[in-house]
């Protein structure tokens, strides 16, 4: 069964400003599309009216479905953070208060994070931790000034002659989307790429900062581009580089620059584009003829076509927190963009990172139903789900070889996932040393793993056993939420 849902990672931290103000308890609604196999976990506010079910959604307004549906109620992540941070009031401790912080932006409530360090400075001005999201604040609010060389470096990149430039903060965008807010959207497509942008951005360097690690903030701002059709994209991809052929979305390292495109356009989409239209046609035709219950086939079909674009949506903001992220670690001297970083290593971060379209709460880190499936697929085979296999980069160069890319991004991911949460401290002297190397030298797999032992240890046999257990217990989102249900 495929799974779409809303909200997904980042766009969480888009809505929590309007959703954690109004919900202390989470309704989930799962609603699988007729005639298709999707099936959709939508959060919101549920209310019963006779034979249909109303899910109020922060963004995308009311939807309706019929009362077979099934309503999941559990807590919500903002009800559990209510309750830390009353408790941080209570106790007026600063050290105990970051905790809370770091737990709010875990869990991708990235407005009540700042919320709770400034609890925290209140409690103690002095204190280290707060110290260091100050300062970073202050960084991040420096005018990075003007941009016309960033813009000239761009249309050399890009030479479609109708791109246009727009800016925010910390990026600046090419792009060639309309200037008007699609129907129902309130900002054209350019400004909605560009708050989602920055929201990765302040994630990302917030995240690091919380846990004691001092990234350089970028003293320019990031370039990308935008392709508002998936044709152009396509073609400008292939243009680039044969490796591209299948790319959602990518970051080049040499030019420094992200590319793009609107998924709305792309034809996996195409299925569920059209049963919304046909949905409207009849709707149309019954509110024309005064049919019976043209009430409810009015409310279907308005839901299925923000469903459709729900689902729009969480491609793109899936594909753009992984590829930012790559952006991001580039700019920030974590994974300078000059040093042969390995795949496994970049590939690991941009995954742990991305907002994966299933999850339902938002969060650093959320469990990608996709990724652990693929890890799973290969975990029963210990000559290539092995932690020496995947260090010295084979994984990447097998599973390309079998046609099985996507199963070394799983192991990729499942190792990052586990250091991350885990090991942390000693994964961060890892990404150290490898940041160490000489630019543009291929690193042998004999290096990295001895970079990895002298990091980690040679004791292989308790670090497997180890991730393996952890990966044992990860579960998704959703089905966390399921399991409550």
């Amino acid at each position: 069964m495929k799974w779409f849902s809303l909200p997904s990672a980042l766009l969480c931290l888009a809505l929590c400003s309007m959703f954690c103000c109004t919900a202390a308890r989470a309704d989930f609604v799962e609603y699988q599309i007729l005639g298709t196999p999707l099936t959709m976990l939508l959060e919101g506010t549920a209310t019963y009216t006779g034979k249909t079910i109303i899910l109020r959604h922060p963004k995308f307004g009311s939807l309706y479905f019929p009362n077979s549906t099934r309503v999941h109620r559990v807590p919500s992540t903002y009800d559990q953070y209510a309750k830390k941070l009353n408790a941080a009031k209570t106790k007026q401790d600063a050290a105990f208060t970051m905790e809370v912080a770091r737990w709010a932006l875990k869990h991708g409530l990235l407005k009540n994070f700042h919320q709770a360090v400034d609890l925290a400075k209140e409690h103690d001005g002095q204190n280290v931790e707060v110290a260091r999201i100050e300062g970073l604040r202050a960084k991040m609010a420096v005018d990075l000034g003007d941009h016309a060389e960033q813009e000239k470096a761009l249309r050399k990149f890009c030479r479609k002659r109708d791109m246009k430039v727009t800016v925010s903060e910390h990026f600046i965008l090419l792009h060639d989307t309309p200037d008007k807010p699609a129907e129902g959207r309130h900002k054209p497509r350019a400004e909605e790429r560009l708050e989602l942008l920055e929201m990765v951005y302040e994630t990302f360097l917030f995240t690091f900062y919380a846990r004691g690690v001092q990234l350089e903030v970028p003293r320019e701002r990031l370039m990308v581009v935008l392709f508002n059709e998936y044709d152009d994209f396509r073609a400008f991809a292939d243009e680039l580089s044969p490796e591209l052929a299948s790319a959602a979305g990518f970051f080049i390292h040499d030019q420094n620059i992200s590319v793009f495109f609107d998924h709305s356009t792309k034809g996996e989409m195409e299925a569920l584009t059209r049963l919304a239209q046909r949905l409207e046609v009849e709707r149309d035709r019954a509110i024309k003829l005064r049919s019976p219950g043209v009430a409810d086939i009015r409310r279907f079909s308005d839901t299925i076509s923000l469903l459709v674009e729900v689902t729009k949506e969480n491609y793109d903001i899936e594909v753009v927190s992984h590829e930012a992220t790559h952006h991001m670690a580039a700019n920030t001297g974590l994974l300078p963009r000059h040093v042969r970083i390995p795949s496994w290593v970049h590939e690991g971060l941009a995954t742990y990172f991305e907002a994966p379209d299933e999850a339902v709460w938002a969060g650093v880190g959320a469990v990608n139903r996709e990724r652990l499936d693929l890890y799973r697929a290969l975990e029963h085979d210990r000559v290539h789900s092995n932690i020496d296999f995947i260090v010295g980069d084979q994984i990447f160069n097998f599973a390309a070889s079998n046609g099985a890319t996507l199963h070394g991004y799983g192991q990729a991911w499942a190792l990052t996932h586990f250091l991350m949460e885990k090991r942390f401290d000693d994964f961060m002297k890892f990404y150290r040393r490898l940041g160490e190397m000489p630019p543009d030298v291929m690193l042998s797999p004999e290096l990295l793993t001895r970079i990895f032992d002298e990091t980690f240890g040679k004791d292989r046999r308790a670090l497997d056993s180890q991730w393996r257990a952890y990966m044992r217990s990860l579960k998704t989102d959703a089905d966390v939420v399921l399991e409550n249900r």
